[in-house]
């Protein structure tokens, strides 16, 4: 009798003991529109991870420019909890060793980016979680090229052109021939578009050049640099996590991220192709033009990274030891 009023007291205990609350976080985007490969990759992780866990993780998403969170400003608003997962790809400022992978003419194929971005992984790490992120994966746009309303048809054409660029590496280019880079968020530069404040952008056809194709008449296929995008999360929400739902997210990141660099390179031909069939001039590369500007840049990588102190200059020699160049 006495094992069977323990029993029974166990599981009334048992009974009444609340469930494991679930959670709710505020995923954000730098990109403005659900109609983007990228928004869809993120929706699609986030989306895993709230069935992977049974509902324990849940995700609020919020779109670019929907919160009072500038582009350049989502690794802050992660490392301080004001949102605890987002997808960045304007965290330069904040993460100036990652700015190597954007160093313009560096990389020049998707095999040398991934060769960089491995060798990199350590530093760009580092960087992150001492701003209280951790970086769970990454996803490449297809090479940065040149749109503009104006005729752009090779690198003379960017002479007095006022072109928006993501980096102040990336404005090295434009400024070395001669046209007037600005600096702004996705979110802004539509409007900048329509109003004449900017001619054009450097940005893949699967990226800006699909939101802004109305206010764009040019393409000079010209590969300036690459674009990557980071899923991170804020360190001490995330290390509060069960070990096995912390194994979880990482494993379901790192699945389904490369699917989105695979959806932007395949969309990429066949956006290009729809624009060109639209009236876009599309212009391919010209290969001098591509060994000019290389040799012109080539002693600006090594400047940069004196500029940014010895951690830089190693990590920048590892990359061009890896990639020979």
């Amino acid at each position: 009798m006495k094992r069977l009023f323990a029993a029974a007291a166990t599981g009334a205990a048992l009974a009444l003991a609340p469930a494991a609350q679930a959670e709710t976080w505020t995923a954000y985007t730098y990109g403005p529109s659900d109609t983007m490969t990228t928004t869809k990759g993120l929706k699609t992780i986030l989306d895993r991870i709230t069935a992977e866990t049974g509902g324990e993780l849940k995700f609020r998403l919020r779109l670019g420019g929907s919160l009072p969170i500038q582009a350049s400003n989502i690794t802050q608003a992660v490392g301080n909890g004001s949102i605890q997962f987002a997808e960045d790809g304007f965290f330069l400022g904040n993460v100036k060793i990652s700015n190597i992978l954007r160093l313009p003419m560096l990389l020049q194929t998707p095999q040398e980016y991934e060769l960089a971005a491995k060798t990199l992984q350590p530093y760009i790490e580092k960087e992150f979680a001492a701003q209280g992120v951790i970086v769970l994966g990454r996803y490449i746009y297809p090479h940065q090229t040149a749109y503009s309303a104006k005729p752009l048809t090779s690198l003379a054409d960017f002479s007095q052109q006022k072109i928006r660029v993501t980096s102040a590496e990336q404005s090295e280019i434009i400024t070395r021939f001669g046209g007037i880079p600005v600096s702004m968020g996705t979110p802004e530069v539509a409007s900048a578009l329509q109003s004449g404040a900017i001619d054009g952008a450097l940005t893949a056809n699967s990226g800006g050049g699909r939101l802004w194709r109305e206010s764009l008449n040019f393409n000079y296929r010209f590969p300036v640099n690459y674009f990557d995008g980071l899923y991170i999360v804020n360190k001490a929400r995330f290390e509060r996590l069960k070990p096995e739902v912390q194994q979880k997210i990482r494993a379901i990141v790192q699945e389904l991220a490369p699917a989105t660099t695979r959806g932007l390179f395949a969309e990429e031909d066949e956006l290009g192709r729809g624009f060109a069939e639209a009236g876009m001039k599309v212009s391919p590369a010209q290969q001098a033009d591509i060994d000019k500007a290389t040799e012109l840049i080539r002693p600006y990588w090594d400047q940069w990274a004196r500029q940014q102190g010895p951690e830089a200059v190693e990590a920048l020699q590892k990359v061009r030891a890896a990639i020979n160049r």
